[in-house]
């Protein structure tokens, strides 16, 4: 039987297997030097070298030049979530293993949007496990699913609710569902895609993000989960509670980096 030890060293090893491609993937299109890739992996040069060679003897990158890899066109297209990133969205890094750590601790997939304020929109820039054959398949199959999850009104559903609920002044009179909502800190609603609900929590800050010193943030973005239309009660819950304390502890690790980070000069 295997212990929670066996499990989190596998884990580790698969995340190290990974880094460098999701590395390429954050980097975005074109060809990008070895040390800003390395920089991104928190591994030795040696095994980030071995990695790029191992991607691409399977053809998934390509050495452009010397020192300098870039994904190939197949594997980009793969990145790209089946369309579900809104066109503006920029690879973020520590948001994307946020997004990671929720989707391999609920086996579903996960989507981070964050909102336009001139078109009161909420936009899709972050999705993990959005790339497994039965969710395109799902996606191929909801007409309109793939640009309503993408792109649509913030008071459409869960996404965009629970950050909505969060953007009303406190002094400006406030729905009764968005009261509720600001109240419990998460949203449910129905998703596009048919038998599939959204479980929605806001996010005041993205990771990897410098806090502001004694400034309350304000919601920038949602993170969401997609579960089975009949998730309710207990379940919805246990939901809501798992990415309440991993979205605290990515934002939480951002803080301490940033004082960290700071104490020299106070020091100076």
């Amino acid at each position: 039987m295997a212990t929670s030890t066996d499990t989190a060293g596998a884990r580790a090893l698969r995340d190290r297997k990974f880094a460098v491609l999701t590395a390429l993937l954050n980097l975005g299109p074109g060809a990008h030097k070895f040390s800003t890739i390395a920089a991104r992996t928190e591994m030795r040069d040696e095994a980030v070298r071995r990695r790029l060679g191992q991607l691409v003897i399977a053809g998934l990158a390509t050495r452009t030049r010397r020192g300098y890899y870039e994904l190939c066109e197949t594997t980009a297209a793969i990145s790209r979530a089946s369309g579900l990133l809104h066109p503006s969205a920029t690879p973020l890094l520590d948001a994307q293993r946020l997004l990671d750590v929720l989707h391999h601790r609920t086996d579903r997939v996960v989507l981070l949007h964050t909102y336009a304020p001139l078109t009161g929109e909420r936009l899709c820039i972050g999705a993990a496990g959005a790339t497994s054959v039965s969710f395109r398949r799902e996606l191929a199959l909801a007409s309109g699913a793939v640009d309503e999850l993408r792109q649509a009104p913030l008071d459409l559903d869960a996404p965009g609710l629970v950050m909505l609920a969060n953007l009303v002044s406190s002094d400006s009179p406030v729905r009764e569902d968005l009261r509720r909502i600001r109240s419990m800190q998460m949203a449910h609603s129905p998703a596009a895609i048919p038998g599939w609900s959204l479980v929605s929590v806001p996010l005041r800050r993205l990771p990897g993000a410098p806090a502001v010193p004694g400034a309350e943030p304000g919601v920038v973005a949602s993170v969401s989960v997609l579960a089975p239309e009949h998730t309710h009660g207990a379940h919805l819950v246990a939901y809501g509670r798992l990415m309440h304390n991993t979205v605290c502890a990515a934002t939480e690790s951002s803080v301490v980096l940033t004082r960290h980070a700071a104490m020299p000069s106070h020091a100076a």
